[in-house]
């Protein structure tokens, strides 16, 4: 038998390797981790644009929602298309 063919036979003979599974444990830690940061930028977001939330709606808009439900409320009336 040549070398060639004796490393062949050699990596024939060798099982594959399988990959290895995290454990649990590491799931977990990983899951709390993204947890733990989809927290912080909740508060953070949260901070940030509750000044906003606490501006009171411009005259535009309360006039163009009231326009629109007028509309809805009061459908027009005459030939169809």
């Amino acid at each position: 038998m040549t070398m060639m063919e004796d490393d062949m036979t050699d990596a024939k003979a060798a099982p594959t390797a399988k990959r290895e599974r995290r454990p649990d444990a590491t799931k977990r830690v990983k899951k709390s981790a993204v947890t733990q940061l989809d927290t912080h930028i909740g508060k953070e977001l949260r901070q940030l644009y509750s000044s906003i939330l606490e501006e009171p709606i411009p005259d535009r808009f309360l006039d163009l929602l009231q326009s629109l439900e007028e509309e809805s409320n009061n459908p027009k009336t005459g030939g169809g298309a």
